[in-house]
């Protein structure tokens, strides 16, 4: 039996209005407080059972669409109860009902609602060695805005070794109603990779990322795939006061290039061509939109370059920069405030005690 508080300030100085948006900022308040009980041995069969109650972060399969945040300033949390079982190693069922955990700027004035209600369930196996696989339903009602969803997904994977090819491949339906309108949409991300036996390790990574949207946003039916809560710092671009490119109405192929030229040094590189799925629906990012279509569906390329050096155990510092060459769409889209390239770096320190 076990109880754990945790607490985040998440602020900026010297900001002037609207430079950052509410996700950014978020002083003193808890971001987690549960009680937590667990058995190795759930009534003499051997299994691991868990079962956590109170405000808490959650991570699923990819993160793709429920994730604690690791780069964003602040991180999201749910208000509620989860349950998960396993044999401890080769699988485990997991499941919650929660609320999810509204974010204010001011000192301890986060809170949910019984309006907005978020549940799930997954499976993970991990049996084969060429093969894992995560299976999951994600449900979320929110009756402020009138929609309810119902997320479905499927991924299989095989973790990279040298000298052998890796993938990953995940499949992802949502189904349900919004304001009215029926919903469907698709997401889905797959990659192929190979690490070189050579020395720093090389990975080489080809990635396509697609998020359907909306070919007709004047119409009875939304087609705008809806990312929930999950995270895309890993795979698509970096987030917080930057992040333009989200997993909603997007398709980008991309390549990596991974290196560890020392033990407790990585470094890697990044290429992404970004489009539209649908040319009249909204650049999700930015709000942008251009209902005739006549803008098209360039977005452009961004390159990135990363380093992430971790000397000791407590200490861990993430360098990155990256570039955006703006397509033809922002040159033509209505109310762009600015189609130059942009350029972002980032400089993170984490310290653990």
């Amino acid at each position: 039996l076990r109880f754990l508080a945790e607490l985040q300030d998440a602020r900026v100085y010297g900001d002037g209005p609207d430079d950052f948006t509410l996700l950014n900022i978020d002083k003193v308040d808890v971001l987690q407080l549960f009680v937590s009980a667990k058995t190795l041995d759930l009534l003499g069969s051997g299994l691991r059972a868990d079962v956590h109650v109170g405000r808490l972060t959650m991570d699923f399969g990819s993160r793709r669409l429920v994730a604690r945040n690791r780069f964003r300033n602040t991180t999201n949390s749910f208000d509620g109860i989860h349950l998960q079982l396993g044999d401890g190693e080769a699988w485990r069922v997991r499941a919650f009902l929660t609320r999810p955990v509204v974010l204010e700027e001011g000192y301890f004035d986060n809170d949910s609602t019984a309006k907005r209600r978020f549940w799930g369930g997954a499976f993970e196996g991990k049996r084969l060695e060429w093969l894992n696989l995560d299976a999951y339903y994600f449900g979320l009602r929110d009756r402020r805005f009138d929609l309810e969803f119902h997320t479905f997904g499927m991924r299989g994977r095989r973790l990279p070794q040298p000298r052998q090819l890796d993938y990953e491949l995940e499949l992802i339906g949502q189904f349900g109603d919004w304001d009215g309108r029926d919903h469907s949409a698709f997401a889905g991300h797959a990659e192929l990779g190979y690490t070189l036996d050579l020395p720093w390790s090389p990975r080489i990574v080809g990635q396509f990322d697609y998020a359907s949207g909306t070919a007709d946003p004047s119409g009875d039916e939304t087609h705008t795939f809806v990312f929930l809560f999950g995270a895309r710092r890993f795979d698509l671009v970096a987030t917080g006061i930057y992040g333009p490119f989200r997993r909603s109405n997007i398709l980008s192929p991309g390549v990596r290039l991974l290196l560890s030229p020392h033990p407790k040094l990585e470094a890697e590189v990044k290429v992404r061509y970004w489009e539209l799925a649908q040319a009249r629906d909204t650049f999700v990012g930015t709000l942008l939109q251009d209902p005739t279509g006549a803008s098209g569906r360039k977005l452009g390329t961004d390159i990135e370059l990363r380093v992430r050096w971790k000397p000791t155990p407590w200490l861990a510092v993430d360098a990155g920069y990256s570039h955006w060459f703006k397509g033809s769409y922002l040159d033509r889209v209505p109310n762009t405030s600015s189609t130059r390239d942009s350029d972002y770096v980032y400089l993170s320190t984490r310290f653990r005690f």
